[in-house]
C-alpha cells in the first residue's frame, strides 16, 4: 500500500495544487451523491444532480492526473505555477456554475430561458477555453519535456493526445446542442447525434484513457516487468483502448446508442477488447515469470527494474525513490539503494 501511494503520490506545488482542487471536486462529487440517495431525486434529466456528480468525478480525476503528469515532466517553476493555476481556476469555476444551476433547479448546459442562465452558459464557455488552452499546453509539455522513462513516456503522450481528441468531441458536442434548441427550443438531455447517438461516450473515453495508460504502466513497474515488457504491455492497451474510442465514435456519427452493437463498426469494439485481454495476459504472465525466477533464486529483482523507479518516473522529479535493502523505509546515505518496490 505504501509503494501505490508513493507511486501516486504528488511533489511539485504545481502539482499539489492541482491534487488539492482534484480532492475538492471528488468530495463535492461523494457528497451529492449521497444527496441524492437521501433525497431519492432522479438521476436522468437536465437539472438533475447527476451533473454536479459526474462533472466533479470527470474534472477531479483529470486534474489529479495532469498533476502527476506535470510532476514528471522536465521542470519549468514559473510555467507551471501558472499553467496549474489556470487548470485549478476554470475546472473549479466550470464544476461550481454547473452545481449552482442544478442546486437552483434548471439546466446548465443550453439554458438561454433567462439573462441570468445565459450570462451563466456563456461563463461556462469561457471556463472550458481556459481549460482547454492549459490542456493543449500540457500536451505540447509531454512531447517536449516528456518523463525519463520510457514506458511512462508512452501513457503521458498516448493519453495526452487523446484528451486533445476529447476537446474536439467536445466541440462537436456544443455544436449539437445548439441545434437542437434552436430546433426545439428546448434543452437536450443528453446530446444526441443522429437518432440516437451519444457523444457523451466517445468524449468520456477520450477524457479518461490517460488514466488506464498511466495505470497499465504502474502495474507493470509493480509486477517487475522488465522496460521492453512492461512497454509492449502500455502499447497493447493504448491499441485496444483506441480501438473502443474509434468504435464509439464511429457509433455515435452513425446515430447508434452505445449499446446497439449492430454495424461493422462492431469489429473495432471487439478488437479493442481483445487487444487489452492480450495485454491484462502479458501483465499477467509476465508478473509470474519474475516471481518464478525470484523464488528460484535465478535474480534478485526485475531486470530493468520497477517502470519508472529505475529513472524516477513514478517518484519526485528529482531523483528516483531510494530504499533501505529488503524494506519500504527511505535509504539513508550509507544504505544500498535498491529500485525494487515489491
Amino acid at each position: 500500500m505504501r509503494a501505490v501511494i508513493s507511486a501516486l503520490s504528488l511533489h511539485k506545488p504545481a502539482s499539489r495544487r492541482l491534487g488539492a482542487a482534484a480532492v475538492v471536486l471528488l468530495g463535492s462529487a461523494a457528497a451529492h451523491v449521497v444527496v441524492l440517495l437521501v433525497s431519492g431525486g432522479e438521476w436522468a434529466g437536465p437539472v438533475s444532480l447527476r451533473k454536479p456528480i459526474t462533472f466533479g468525478l470527470s474534472i477531479g480525476m483529470l486534474l489529479w492526473t495532469l498533476g502527476w503528469v506535470i510532476d514528471r515532466l522536465g521542470s519549468r517553476p514559473r510555467l507551471e505555477k501558472g499553467l496549474s493555476r489556470a487548470l485549478v481556476i476554470s475546472g473549479l469555476l466550470e464544476v461550481g456554475l454547473i452545481t449552482v444551476q442544478a442546486w437552483r433547479g434548471v439546466p446548465s448546459h443550453f439554458n438561454y430561458t433567462t439573462v441570468t442562465d445565459l450570462i451563466v452558459f456563456v461563463f461556462m464557455g469561457v471556463t472550458v477555453a481556459v481549460l482547454s488552452v492549459g490542456l493543449l499546453v500540457t500536451t505540447v509539455l509531454a512531447f517536449s519535456r516528456p518523463p525519463t522513462d520510457p514506458t511512462i513516456r508512452l501513457a503521458v503522450r498516448a493519453g495526452m493526445v487523446l484528451v486533445v481528441t476529447g476537446l474536439g468531441i467536445g466541440q462537436w458536442m456544443i455544436e449539437l446542442g445548439n441545434d437542437f434548441v434552436e430546433q426545439t427550443d428546448r434543452v437536450p438531455d443528453p446530446v444526441l447525434a443522429g437518432e440516437a447517438g451519444v457523444p457523451t461516450f466517445p468524449h468520456a473515453l477520450a477524457f479518461h484513457g490517460i488514466q488506464v495508460f498511466l495505470a497499465a504502466a504502474i502495474l507493470a513497474g509493480f509486477a517487475g516487468l522488465a522496460a521492453r515488457s512492461a512497454q509492449r504491455v502500455v502499447r497493447l492497451v493504448v491499441a485496444g483502448y483506441s480501438s473502443l474510442m474509434l468504435w464509439a465514435i464511429v457509433q455515435a456519427a452513425v446515430g447508434q446508442a452505445p449499446v446497439d452493437l449492430a454495424g461493422v463498426q462492431t469489429g473495432l469494439a471487439v478488437t479493442g477488447i481483445a487487444l487489452l485481454a492480450a495485454a491484462g495476459v502479458q501483465l499477467l504472465v509476465g508478473w509470474r515469470q519474475v516471481r518464478a525466477e525470484k523464488s528460484a533464486g535465478r535474480i534478485d529483482g526485475p531486470v530493468d527494474g520497477p517502470v519508472g523507479y529505475q529513472t524516477g518516473a513514478l517518484g519526485p522529479v528529482n531523483g528516483p525513490v531510494r530504499y533501505q535493502t529488503g524494506t519500504l523505509e527511505p535509504a539513508r546515505e550509507t544504505d544500498t539503494a535498491v529500485p525494487s518496490v515489491l
